[in-house]
């Protein structure tokens, strides 16, 4: 059975912030998009987003290694 793990990324005026990184991002969408993919280059697969008055939480799992 696999095993996962989760990572959580808070995206709020502009920002993306994680546990491990504080990172700039453009307020295009197209940049927030090449963000996540960078995401999911690293193996993480989107599963959920929440929207809230300040910004957006996006969750991401992965098979742990």
């Amino acid at each position: 059975m696999p095993q996962w793990e989760y990572l959580v990324v808070y995206i709020q005026e502009g920002n993306i912030n994680t546990e491990q990184e504080d990172i700039r991002a453009h307020a295009n969408a197209d940049k927030y998009t090449e963000r996540l993919n960078e995401f999911g280059k690293g193996g993480w697969e989107l599963v959920n987003l929440a929207w809230d008055a300040n910004g957006v939480k996006a969750a991401f799992k992965r098979e742990a290694q």
